[in-house]
């Protein structure tokens, strides 16, 4: 009547058996980490603010720099060493290059598609990334904003000279002023300006949401369905507010230079050259929503990132003092004082160089302290270890700036540091190597934001003076000189800045006449 099913029992629970048995192999694999709770995992070890130091803290514990965590479900792997995040995700980019589901960013707020937050095989990020790099990421595209970087250089320097104590406002107006101009052909004479004002208060609702991929909703994705008017739904009220401001960020902007491409009056910038061109090849409708993201995302990568390094590197000064003379005496000495240093002095000036590089490592904080997640599309192993799919996979870049195996006192801004590398051996602890990402996902404007800081810094030394005020209560530790989030933004700081003579500024009105002709 009925086939004898005894055998495929058997069969079936062998299979069964040895699947477990895999399973748990592969879990006992896994990299070390905290032992969670039951159904929450690690949720409730994670610090909301700095879980980088948590992070860094598990490594040693633990004798590992692959740590791994879950939180109802999601699986993490911290990476705490330069070797293995170059291993991983630059040798074996294909298979560490996406990204995981980023619900706050992407599904709330809306940040779809922007290339730093799409899949990798996305077409879109691909098309993106692409025109990014042509127009910040080659040399000879980016020697086209020289002239902007000097103009909008020299506005900051005498800004600063006038109000120096609003050094932090001069800093943002420097950095908007010329990445507004270079993306969108818009001259801005100050902060008042309704494109600033609008995509500024985009970005800085986008960085008060937290760690990229690591909310309460990313963790709960529910979440996002909880009605904005229920109570305790402040945060579905907030994100709802900046993804409308997101998107007036896209359009607005981006329906200025149309219109001004259409009488005539656009002046060459970014987002103009790529609708010229889609236009004349027919693909405007295909290109448009892409040409719009690419824009904001390199207003919000180029400002945010870029502002928060010029501040370091002024807050170094303050608390480096001797640092400061040395730069400003090699400057001296090799531009002297009848004109300012440009991007044609840096080879002749290494000592500068080296306080940049310095600068990149923050010993306090870089600027996106664990980067933006990567995520596995597929199983790996790795030194014995187990590496699932559908894992996150986070850089803990502060530790590895701090990495004691790396740095001789970590702890010391000591742009001697670098004054030693040699070709062979300079590639490997190169702040520049971490901080501006790894592998496939590496920015493609990190050239124009390293040229950009080059020529300020260099024009600072020339410039001014640079103390620590009397009253200033500046004491060297993240907690007291940076604030907490994806972005690390530097704490305002006491400081005194002016003009090193009367000539200086003299100097530096003539070079922007000059400039400006």
């Amino acid at each position: 009547m009925y086939p004898n099913l005894a055998p495929y029992a058997c069969i079936a629970l062998l299979c069964a058996s040895v699947y477990s048995l895999l399973v748990r192999s592969r879990r006992q694999r896994l990299p070390p980490g905290p032992t969670g709770f039951p159904f929450v995992g690690n949720a409730f070890q994670i610090p909301k603010e700095f879980p980088e130091y948590t992070y860094a803290a598990w490594a040693k514990t633990y004798g590992s720099d692959l740590i791994y965590t879950e939180a109802f479900g999601h699986r993490a792997i911290i990476i705490t060493s330069q070797r293995i995040a170059q291993e991983l995700l630059e040798k074996r980019g294909a298979n560490y290059s996406s990204r995981p589901r980023l619900v706050m960013l992407v599904e709330l707020l809306g940040w779809h598609p922007s290339v730093p937050f799409l899949p990798y095989r996305s077409e879109s990020r691909r098309k993106q990334s692409r025109w990014m790099r042509n127009a910040f990421g080659e040399k000879n595209s980016v020697q086209s904003f020289d002239r902007l970087k000097e103009r909008e250089t020299y506005i900051f320097l005498l800004g600063v000279m006038e109000t120096p104590n609003d050094y932090v406002l001069h800093t943002k107006r420097f950095l908007a002023a010329l990445v507004v101009e270079a993306v969108y052909g818009h001259q801005i004479t100050s902060l008042e300006d309704k494109y600033i004002n609008l995509m500024d208060r985009a970005m800085e609702g986008t960085v008060a949401t937290g760690e990229a991929g690591a909310t309460l909703i990313d963790i709960l994705p529910f979440l996002k369905h909880v009605p904005a008017w229920m109570p305790g739904a402040a945060f579905k009220r907030a994100a709802l507010h900046t993804r409308s401001l997101l998107q007036a960020s896209n359009e607005v902007p981006y329906r200025m230079v149309k219109e001004a491409i259409g009488t005539g009056n656009a002046r060459r910038s970014y987002v103009s050259t790529l609708v010229e061109n889609a236009e004349k090849a027919g693909r405007i409708n295909d290109d448009e929503t892409d040409i719009m993201w690419s824009a904001v995302t390199v207003y919000g990568a180029a400002t945010d990132t870029t502002k928060t390094a010029l501040l370091t590197f002024l807050l170094a000064m303050v608390l480096y003092p001797e640092v400061f003379g040395k730069a400003q005496e090699e400057v001296d000495r090799v531009v002297g004082k009848d004109r300012l240093p440009n991007l044609g002095d840096r080879p002749d000036l290494p000592y500068l160089e080296c306080v940049l590089r310095e600068t990149y490592r923050r010993v306090w904080h870089p600027p996106i302290p664990l980067g933006i997640a990567h995520y596995t599309t597929a199983d790996d192993e790795y030194n014995g270890y187990y590496i699932p799919k559908d894992a996150a996979v986070v850089v803990n870049m502060w530790a590895i700036c701090r990495d004691e195996r790396i740095w001789d006192n970590p702890d010391v801004f000591r742009p001697e540091r670098f004054l030693n590398s040699t070709s062979s051996d300079a590639g490997p602890i190169d702040p520049r190597n971490i901080i501006f990402g790894y592998g496939r996902r590496l920015c493609p404007g990190r050239l124009f934001a390293d040229t950009t800081l080059f020529v300020a810094m260099a024009n600072i030394v020339a410039t001014l003076n640079i103390s620590k005020a009397c009253d200033a209560d500046t004491k060297m530790s993240s907690e007291t000189l940076f604030l907490p989030g994806f972005i690390s933004y530097p704490k305002p700081f006491g400081c005194n800045i002016a003009p090193r003579s009367s000539a200086s500024k003299t100097l530096v009105s003539e070079a922007l006449a000059n400039v400006d002709t």
